[in-house]
């Protein structure tokens, strides 16, 4: 069995873990006699095993996939939690481990281009290196990419090549259909490999478009290694400060869906459109053109 295909069965096995473990809260009866060792521990506690309101419990408990209204035992987490943040930490380096396949841009029918990151080790060791296309890259997207267009958009790995992998298609594909439904033209997407949120500024200068939306990796945080976010950038130009961009964060099935992300972030352009810009700029102008969407 190679590297690769015992990763893959390490990352299925996490994850089936992850979906089957027991409901929040549920944990094994103590032994009958433990030779009094629960009484020098002190007592067993259970999560509000009489809640006052136990549907608004639950309807709370429903409405996040943050580990609220627990329980514990002793001073100590349940051991079904702890086996979770265990299992979810583990998802999280797989996911900042993962990398785009050879060949998957193009399935995609992006156009493909990486920075000056000679591999992941660098690209982690070296930000910089991913914010700027390397030479055979640069001289690609000046030739094949679309020019002028109102929006260029770009897909990066990032911190999380998984997150891209399992919600990058769909995100694109909407932000494609939104975007050009408000009336934008919308430059071919293209992939950067080994990319920071800065390598937009550099591919708008090259396209030369208006603006730029980058759908990238987001670093994970427990159990949360398949979320995206969504920059914005008006008047693109190297070195283009981040006071000067939005961010759509936390796309992903359990977050912020993609289909609902693409919607905001059209309607956040077009306020991007009318400010002349996005960021404080816009933040800070008319209250009209204040954004749908800031860090959400």
């Amino acid at each position: 069995m190679t590297d690769d295909e015992l990763r893959r069965l390490v990352t299925e096995v996490v994850r089936e873990v992850v979906q089957q473990r027991p409901a929040k809260g549920v944990e094994a009866s103590a032994p009958a006699d433990d030779g009094g060792a629960s009484k020098r521990r002190g007592p067993r506690h259970r999560p509000l095993p009489a809640p006052r309101d136990a549907e608004a419990l639950a309807a709370l408990k429903a409405s996040t996939p943050a580990r609220i209204v627990t329980g514990r035992t002793g001073t100590r987490y349940l051991t079904s939690s702890y086996l979770g943040l265990r299992a979810d930490h583990a998802i999280a380096l797989d996911a900042v481990e993962s990398e785009v396949p050879d060949g998957w841009a193009e399935q995609q029918g992006w156009l493909p281009l990486r920075t000056r990151a000679k591999d992941h080790a660098e690209f982690f060791l070296h930000p910089d290196l991913g914010r700027r296309l390397d030479d055979a890259s640069k001289a690609r997207c000046e030739k094949e990419a679309d020019r002028g267009v109102d929006v260029q958009l770009l897909a990066g790995d990032g911190l999380s090549a998984y997150a891209l992998l399992t919600n990058g298609p769909a995100l694109v594909q909407a932000l494609q259909r939104h975007l050009a439904g408000a009336g934008f033209r919308v430059g071919r997407p293209l992939f950067v490999r080994y990319a920071r949120i800065g390598v937009q500024d550099e591919v708008g200068v090259l396209t030369q478009a208006k603006s730029t939306v980058i759908v990238v990796g987001e670093r994970p945080g427990l159990g949360t290694g398949d979320s995206l976010s969504i920059y914005t950038a008006f008047g693109p130009k190297l070195g283009q400060d981040n006071a000067e961009k939005d961010c759509i964060s936390n796309v992903r099935a359990l977050g912020f869906a993609p289909e609902r992300a693409a919607a905001r972030c059209a309607a956040l352009m077009r306020d991007t459109f009318a400010a002349g810009g996005g960021g404080v700029k816009l933040t800070g102008g008319d209250p009209a053109f204040r954004p749908h969407v800031v860090n959400h």
